[in-house]
């Protein structure tokens, strides 16, 4: 069994927070830029619920995610940060094992660009929460966009939240009517159970 590291952080500190856990035995991670958007509607309404921020992304073994996991949130790079971590694992073994006592999950809405404000709002009918959003793109050819002669695949966003555990299957079944992910191929929504966070603000862990 292994883990999946994800820690946010301000813009321009990935890359030290990287080296902290490189050092702590860390093979290495993926750095995408996000903007965090607060879970103060009023903030949101007024323009100023948003912010720049850096995912680090790492895959970490069990033996070294002790190791890596403090090295991150202790790192001097991760003030006003938050660290997430999941069962995982490199091959197709399972890694979905229940984590007993958890109090968040981890709610991930791939969905077309553009839509993410929409889909956020009807997160936020059942959870009063925050999130990041990542731009992407598509893959899948049948819904490439023809442009002379070539084809352009449809930029994404993928909405990420935490969500307690209590409230998860009600915000997923408000996102089965979300407008926006009616159509085939516009969007898809998962959950992944956390199995230890810690955040900017206070530091509290929920063990596997």
């Amino acid at each position: 069994m292994s883990s999946l590291i994800l820690a946010a952080v301000e813009r321009g500190k990935a890359d030290g927070l990287m080296r902290s856990a490189k050092k702590a035995g860390s093979r290495g991670g993926t750095i995408v830029t996000a903007r965090s958007v607060t879970s103060n509607s009023l903030l949101c309404v007024l323009g100023l619920g948003e912010r720049s921020r850096e995912l680090l992304v790492m895959m970490v073994d069990e033996d070294q995610y002790q190791a890596v996991w403090h090295a991150v949130i202790d790192s001097k790079h991760f003030s006003r940060g938050v660290a997430v971590s999941f069962n995982a694992s490199w091959d197709a073994s399972s890694s979905s094992k229940a984590i007993e006592g958890r109090e968040w999950d981890l709610l991930g809405v791939i969905c077309n660009h553009g839509s993410s404000d929409d889909v956020l709002a009807t997160i936020r009918k059942t959870a009063s929460v925050g999130a990041l959003v990542i731009e992407g793109r598509g893959t899948a050819r049948g819904g490439d966009i023809p442009f002379f002669w070539a084809h352009l695949v449809a930029e994404k966003e993928v909405v990420l939240s935490f969500v307690p555990v209590a409230r998860t299957a009600s915000v997923i079944e408000a996102l089965e009517q979300e407008k926006h992910l009616q159509r085939a191929g516009s969007g898809v929504a998962f959950s992944l159970p956390v199995k230890e966070i810690v955040s900017k603000i206070q530091r509290k862990r929920s063990l596997s």
